[in-house]
């Protein structure tokens, strides 16, 4: 099952978000024909936007952006707040063939000068206002390892994470020390060592778990001499903004002489959408179900 937990470890001050994906991933990439290592880590930047988007619970859209400079040119992963998500990958041109077992620095880091951003597009956001949006270089031998950098670097949080992905499935784990903000004042119980023993434990988690068990049972199995706190559950699901009804608007637009035209040197009118990669195809004998047929010319 696609799920996500969030816990609160409350004398240690720290928070951390599980997260598995099977079915809702594989309805995310349908669409985009992606080799096997690049599925894999779109996987990873799909779990990470959702573990971040939970973290943060921002009133608003979390966009994930690795921009890359080895056959993968762009991943974005766009993460609302109720923990809808979709994915974009596109490739170089020039990519061709990808090795199964290519890894992320092939991918996406081969000369050292991919980035990542984390965009932060606020609900009703001034028109004028721009969203947050930081950007580091990707820094790692693999996707758990940059952006563990990234929260470091740029958003000064110390972070532990772990990531595992297969063809099919991709599961996550992310444990971060809260900070104590306004000059507050540590509980009398503080444990000042929770923070250490919590991210020993979350070393000790297998590949297997993170891509065979729900978050409940994995959380269970890695912190219940802890006793954490279950403060959120939710189910991430797939979700694109496009759909046929918005293309045939497209076409509409387009008019009816162009759109004829454009059948006739074709064959078709073909339309892929930029972010889930879904064609959407129309030909000559779906334009009088787009053009209205007006009645009262004879």
């Amino acid at each position: 099952m696609d799920a996500l937990q969030k816990l609160l470890f409350e004398r240690a001050a720290v928070r951390g978000e599980t997260v598995v994906l099977h079915d809702e991933l594989s309805r995310a990439l349908e669409h985009q024909h992606l080799p096997v290592a690049v599925r894999r880590l779109a996987g990873e930047v799909a779990a990470c936007a959702l573990l971040t988007s939970s973290a943060l619970q921002f009133d608003g859209s979390v966009l994930l952006q690795i921009a890359g400079d080895g056959p993968v040119k762009l991943i974005v992963v766009e993460v609302t707040k109720d923990l809808t998500f979709r994915i974009s990958v596109t490739m170089r041109t020039d990519a061709g063939n990808i090795d199964t077992n290519a890894s992320f620095t092939d991918l996406v880091n081969a000369t050292g000068n991919g980035r990542c951003a984390l965009i932060l597009d606020q609900t009703g956001r001034d028109p004028n206002a721009q969203p947050y949006q930081g950007v580091v270089p990707l820094v790692g031998s693999n996707f758990a390892e940059a952006m563990t950098n990234y929260f470091t670097s740029s958003e000064q949080v110390e972070t532990k994470l772990i990531l595992a992905s297969d063809d099919a499935s991709v599961g996550g784990i992310m444990v971060q020390k809260m900070p104590i903000l306004g000059g507050k004042a540590l509980p009398e119980d503080f444990d000042e060592d929770g923070w250490t023993r919590i991210q020993t434990f979350v070393d000790t988690v297998k590949s297997e778990e993170l891509l065979t068990l729900n978050p409940e049972d994995i959380n269970r199995r890695l912190f219940w001499e802890e006793s954490p706190l279950v403060t959120f559950e939710a189910e991430p699901r797939f979700a694109c903004r496009c759909s046929d009804e918005g293309v045939r608007t497209m076409i509409r637009n387009l008019g009816r002489p162009e759109a004829e035209e454009i059948i006739a040197e074709r064959g078709s009118i073909e339309v892929t959408c930029h972010f889930c990669g879904r064609l959407f195809q129309f030909g000559k004998k779906d334009l009088d179900g787009i053009f209205p047929v007006d009645k009262n010319l004879n």
